[in-house]
């Protein structure tokens, strides 16, 4: 595919891109919930709780007591913890392999909404650490998708127009805001969907 001359930096999302974060069930039991996947992520999403942990400002221990609170659920707290804490599964087979294929006068980079539970596991357990030249995790920034803020700090730090940034994410909404302030935005889930974007836009080497 010919390349796009004008991006600089690819972009990746982790949860549902790179990351097998399982089963919806789960989300269910601990939101205490029922609905279409889509809307399950948009209560994640818009819960003042998971905002307040993602964005570094609560710790794991007040997130898991807020959390519970706020949806009514009896869930045991620790049991909860671990259950959180064990949420991402691992990477999709062929993640490594995906971003290992960006051709080398690409940035890559990581956009994630994630906490201080999860990240050692994604960096350590799963090996992404060194994989980017740049990560921006909500919970170190201080801000979370789908607001404006982490996506201007993003712009700045990199220090490129927002039209040279390739991004991809499994959700419509932090898609939407990413397209609304310049980027290349993508909703992709999963290897196959990534890579046909990232391959449609020219970044991938064979």
């Amino acid at each position: 595919m010919e390349q796009d001359r004008n991006i600089r930096v690819v972009l990746f999302d982790l949860g549902n891109v790179l990351v097998d974060l399982g089963n919806i069930s789960e989300m269910h039991a601990m939101l205490n919930t029922q609905g279409e996947e889509s809307e399950v992520w948009l209560k994640w999403l818009k819960s003042p709780t998971v905002a307040a942990f993602d964005s570094g400002k609560i710790t794991f221990d007040c997130f898991a007591e807020k959390l519970l609170e706020e949806v009514g659920s009896s869930v045991d707290k620790e049991v909860f913890k671990a259950s959180f804490k064990a949420w991402p599964k691992g990477l999709f087979s062929g993640a490594l392999a995906l971003v290992d294929a960006v051709k080398p006068e690409y940035h890559r980079a990581i956009l994630s909404n994630t906490n201080a539970a999860h990240w050692p596991r994604l960096m350590d357990e799963m090996g992404l650490a060194g994989k980017f030249h740049s990560y921006y995790a909500s919970h170190m920034v201080g801000f979370v998708k789908p607001d404006d803020a982490i996506y201007q700090h993003v712009i700045h730090s990199l220090q490129v127009a927002p039209q040279s940034i390739l991004f991809i994410d499994d959700n419509q909404v932090n898609i939407d805001t990413a397209n609304a302030l310049g980027m290349k935005a993508f909703r992709v889930k999963g290897i196959d969907e990534a890579r046909r974007v990232l391959d449609q836009h020219g970044v991938l080497s064979h």
